[in-house]
């Protein structure tokens, strides 16, 4: 039911041999993983084992090697027991590794976990590799070196070592075994070529399954703490001291005995004491909200920056997210509840005269929305948008060649390929964004590239973001399924304008409203009974077909009217 593991080292024909076991006992039946390391001592100390990632115990039944003699190198005595008389179990892989300090990364690493183990050790996995005895490693070693270095056939390469060479007393060991054994070479270098390509495959496999997918780089602390100079009026040939990791001086300092390092940051910016991460993530909130921050200068809370224009309220706004445990959803409801929040954003005279910038917030907030939420709001109302939640990145519709111009010729996103499916239709946030690239779209509404940090965007009103809203594929499409929805919602003009108005205003049109729109749709009624192609042409813009049965020019006069309402001013302003 338990077994002991036995490694046995010897030196070949005067079988002087290094055995140690475990003192402990392992379950049989069950894969393990076993390291050793072996720092070619020739003593029993210089052999270390490990049992799935941990050292054991060991006991020493045989040690007849001579110190005296020369230290041992890998080479081709290197065999394992598979099966043999004396030794029952099976060995499904066999790693080699160069350096005994490897070791001391191994209980840092995570082991082979149980499911890992008994994937390989089906047959259809470790076949190849339990037909790897001492003549595949071998090969595995030293035919590719050969080949591979010198992209020749074996024999070429065996001619050219006699020829370099001709006395084989000089010859290297890898050298002799080429020239000895170029025929054998060649015929086996295909198949130990394979069993290359199936270790790679089962490595991959192995990391899948022990660390939850394909492992990528981490960072970790230098050993040496960063620092900066301090510089005589600013002259790199003057340095005159060094600043180190710390806090300012009139923030709360480190604990004390605590090393100066990233984790003892975070820990530290959580801290009651010090409120600088509270005030700057609310004011953050608020600016998202409200469209301007009770501090106007979001990246600068110093003196130079500007002060709050309702300091108390920062200070309960601060305290409150602290206190309720950071809840961020909670802050964004009081937020909206709010009464501030809540009020008539109609601009008055009065409220002009008495407070124009709305710094004393006398009226509810008004600007104008950004891209991601101006593309979301659309395709929320013309039913496209797909709220899955999660997911990889998407890639929408953008214009042909928009990242050529700015990608290296060997990038793997020097060209656009848009989605298919619902990847056209989610949630801005999923958007696929090339740092020196921004989504054309976004950009026209001010989004900024991902290079340099943001903590503002600027708000612009350009004549080019309304030709985004009329001609943006994403946009036509959107205006074209919401034309759809009002075509089925009501039978006349009238009531279509109300339940157009209802999707995208949240509210019904005024008989001067209604007047100005149907003035509108008569005339591209008109128009498009008079060119079927290019009503046509309008319903053939984005990937998702329109209705089958409906006419297609009365559907194109109503994409145009809801296209229209898409670039309506209380469309685009929050």
């Amino acid at each position: 039911e338990k077994n002991r593991f036995v490694v046995n080292l010897n030196d070949g024909p005067n079988v002087r041999a290094l055995t140690v076991v475990t003192r402990d006992l392992f379950p049989a039946g069950e894969w393990h993983h076993v390291f050793f390391s072996y720092d070619g001592s020739r003593r029993a100390p210089g052999l270390r084992l490990f049992v799935n990632g941990r050292p054991v115990r060991v006991r020493v039944t045989s040690d007849t090697l001579d110190p005296r003699q020369p230290v041992l190198k890998p080479g081709p005595a290197l065999r394992y027991a598979d099966a043999e008389p004396f030794y029952a179990g099976v060995v499904p892989e066999i790693r080699l590794y160069r350096r005994a300090e490897i070791e001391s990364r191994l209980p840092n690493r995570p082991t082979i976990s149980t499911a890992a183990i008994t994937h390989l050790g089906r047959r259809d996995d470790a076949a190849p590799l339990r037909e790897a005895r001492y003549q595949d490693i071998r090969l595995y070693r030293r035919a590719l070196a050969a080949a591979e270095i010198a992209r020749l056939p074996f024999e070429d390469v065996a001619a050219e070592i006699v020829a370099r060479q001709p006395d084989p007393a000089q010859w290297t060991e890898d050298e002799a075994f080429v020239v000895q054994d170029k025929f054998f070479l060649g015929q086996r270098f295909t198949e130990v070529r394979d069993l290359r390509a199936e270790i790679a495959a089962i490595d991959q496999r192995i990391d899948i399954l022990t660390h939850g997918g394909i492992p990528t780089l981490i960072t970790r602390e230098r050993a040496q703490p960063a620092y900066a100079d301090l510089l005589k009026r600013g002259d790199y040939f003057s340095r005159v001291g060094r600043v180190g990791p710390g806090t300012p001086h009139f923030l709360p300092p480190l604990p004390t005995g605590v090393r100066a390092d990233r984790r003892a940051l975070a820990d530290w910016l959580l801290t009651p004491e010090q409120p600088l991460l509270a005030r700057v993530t609310v004011n953050r909130m608020w600016q998202e909200l409200f469209g301007r921050g009770l501090v106007e200068t979001p990246g600068d809370f110093g003196v130079m920056g500007a002060r709050p224009s309702h300091p108390e309220l920062l200070d309960w706004l601060a305290v409150e997210f602290r206190e309720s445990g950071w809840d961020i959803k909670g802050i964004y409801r009081t937020l909206v509840t709010s009464a501030a929040y809540r009020q008539s954003a109609t601009l008055t005279p009065a409220l002009r005269l008495a407070d124009p910038a709305n710094k004393l917030l006398a009226r509810g907030p008004r600007f104008r929305m950004e891209g991601e939420m101006l593309r979301d709001a659309a395709l929320a109302s013309s039913g496209l948008l797909v709220e899955k939640l999660g997911g990889p990145s998407v890639k929408p519709y953008q214009p042909a060649g928009v990242w050529e111009e700015v990608a290296m010729p060997e990038s793997n996103t020097r060209k656009y390929v848009a989605g298919t499916g619902d990847d056209l239709h989610r949630r801005s946030v999923y958007t696929f964004w090339k740092r020196a690239s921004p989504p054309p779209g976004f950009e026209t509404f001010d989004a900024t590239s991902r290079e340099v940090v943001c903590t503002a965007r600027a708000r612009t009103n350009t004549p080019l973001q309304a030709f985004v809203t009329m001609n943006d594929p994403q946009f036509v499409e959107a205006a074209r399924k919401l034309a759809q929805r009002a075509l089925a919602a009501a039978p006349d003009a009238p009531a279509r304008l109300d339940a157009l108005a209802r999707l995208t205003l949240g509210r019904t049109l005024n008989p001067r409203e209604h007047a100005a729109l149907e003035g509108t749709r008569a005339t591209f009624a008109a128009y498009y009974r008079a060119n079927p192609a290019d009503a046509a042409a309008l319903l053939a813009v984005g990937s998702v077909p329109f209705k089958p049965g409906l006419d297609p020019g009365e559907l194109a006069e109503w994409t145009v009217v809801a296209s229209q309402f898409f670039n309506l001013d209380e469309f685009l302003t929050k």
